[in-house]
């Protein structure tokens, strides 16, 4: 049975920085003091943390996926103010004032201001083992999005307790190895002090677990550290512990995996393949998932999906290409639709959309879709990864990079294929843009790899779609690969430190 946050509350935040306008989301009420008396009580703010992720996966897309080369706008040169903003995002043209980077902004920072009050109540948890878990899920939750905001705008603001205004006002940004230290430091205590059993299941399906700690720091280590420090090769162990483990279950062959199309399906919902995700749940309760809606094409007529829709997050012509070039079928059709048939005009629409997410629904933007934050896919690839820039290409490597090829029914490598470091490194660089493409990795990739700007400005240089701009569409510099602090944390504290560019 699926563990669902059905609350209608959300921590209390004073920190001044991170408020923001919850009034999209149902369960966003301040939690008085004396609510919190006991277990179950702090149970309630641990699952209200959890529903904070909603918030936080609305716009990620946007800040990721849609400014990488796997997305784009649907149609140019329109003029609304909406259109403007996706615009800009696409093109890294961004301001200080864009709303969608400010609601995203907020929204990180509000989920740690819950999870900071969750852990300020934790004292009235008795069972050491319980108060353990609610820490440990508490810690993985703030890490997470740490994670997020450093990766996007490099210097944070560090609030791990409950911060009144008057001090909050007067904050400034941590450094990016000082936000790494909380995130790396929080998930380290969690596995060295066993604090998560390795696998929830039962009612706690769902939450997060010791593999998934193990998992997203893993992903941590990759990104902060290169080959040579101790913590790159630890990510590379903390992979291999994670795929030998009980959850992902050992797989040798792609026998063993989930076919790719039941990873995303609504009736495999939990499957061994998800390490970690963000639940949704339709049914007019508030919880359904928005982006059926917000990717389906426009104007299809109820024939896609009922109600409105946006085109947001369209398929490249430049990912397209990559899976045709692959002669990847399954992936794509699970990804990526380039038309729908109209039965009143008995015509085919040829429109690219999204699909991944795309399921039916009765109301609109009240899909079941979980979107999946960490899963076996993503660590397989990461360890083929490692492995080949601290081994070699060896065998073990190239047995799961070829795990992941055989399930999507495209030809595997042999070991003479890639000889050379160099050549296995691009051959899992293209694997994860195919495995991964429209869960908000490709960005995060490319900034690791230390690529964006080179991948984007070729990309922007040879999408045909940008040619039909009726101003030239420039090159992005590096300073553009980080977002801008929103205006709304200037007019608060006027000596925060901008990130350079804006």
């Amino acid at each position: 049975m699926k563990m669902r946050t059905f609350v209608a509350l959300i921590a209390t935040t004073t920190f001044g920085l991170a408020s923001c306008s919850m009034d999209q989301e149902p369960y966003s009420e301040v939690v008085p003091e004396t609510y919190v008396k006991d277990a179950q009580s702090v149970n309630t703010l641990v699952l209200g943390c959890y529903n904070g992720l909603q918030n936080v996966m609305h716009y990620e897309w946007a800040m990721t996926e849609l400014r990488s080369d796997n997305a784009r706008m649907y149609g140019n040169n329109s003029t609304s103010n909406t259109t403007k903003l996706v615009e800009q995002l696409d093109q890294s043209t961004i301001g200080t004032e864009h709303e969608w980077v400010a609601d995203y902004w907020n929204a990180c920072y509000a989920l740690i201001s819950r999870v900071n009050s969750m852990l300020s109540h934790l004292g009235v948890v008795s069972d050491a083992t319980l108060r353990s878990q609610y820490e440990a899920e508490g810690l993985f939750l703030r890490a997470l999005e740490y994670f997020n905001i450093v990766r996007l705008w490099g210097p944070a603001f560090i609030v791990t307790q409950k911060t009144p205004s008057e001090v909050a006002r007067y904050m400034q940004r941590s450094t990016v190895d000082e936000t790494y230290a909380l995130i790396e430091g929080d998930l380290e205590r969690i596995i060295a002090n066993g604090m998560l059993p390795e696998v929830m299941d039962g009612a706690n399906t769902g939450r997060a677990d010791m593999t998934a700690v193990k998992a997203l720091l893993a992903k941590v280590y990759a990104t902060h550290y290169q080959k040579g420090d101790a913590q790159y090769a630890r990510a590379r162990q903390l992979c291999l512990e994670v795929l030998q483990g009980a959850k992902a279950g050992n797989p040798t062959s792609a026998a063993d995996l989930v076919p790719y199309p039941d990873i995303f399906s609504t009736s495999n919902e939990m499957n061994k393949e998800i390490l970690f995700t963000v639940r949704y749940l339709s049914g007019n309760v508030g919880l359904g998932s928005p982006f059926g809606n917000m990717f389906a094409p426009i104007n299809n007529a109820a024939i896609v999906i009922i109600g409105t829709s946006n085109n947001y997050n369209t398929p490249s012509d430049n990912l397209i290409a990559a899976y045709q070039g692959e002669g990847d079928v399954v992936r794509f059709n699970t990804n990526i639709s380039q038309g729908y048939y109209n039965p009143t005009t008995q015509a085919t629409v040829n429109v690219n959309y999204c699909k991944k997410y795309l399921t039916p629904v009765t109301t609109q933007f009240d899909g079941e879709s979980d979107w999946p934050l960490l899963r076996v896919g993503d660590i397989a690839l990461l360890f083929a990864e490692l492995d080949n820039e601290l081994n070699g290409p060896t065998s073990t490597a190239l047995n799961y990079l070829n795990m992941i090829r055989q399930r999507a029914g495209i030809a595997t490598y042999d070991a003479s294929d890639l000889s050379t470091t160099y050549d296995f490194r691009e051959a899992v660089r293209l694997e994860r843009r195919l495995e991964l493409a429209f869960e908000n990795q490709r960005w995060f990739d490319l900034q690791r790899w230390k690529t964006t700007t080179n991948v984007v400005n070729k990309y922007l240089a040879t999408e045909a779609f940008y040619a039909g701009y009726s101003y030239e569409v420039k090159p992005i510099a590096e300073w553009q690969t980080m977002l801008p602090v929103p205006v709304s944390v200037f007019n608060i504290n006027p000596q925060v430190a901008q990130n350079v560019g804006y």
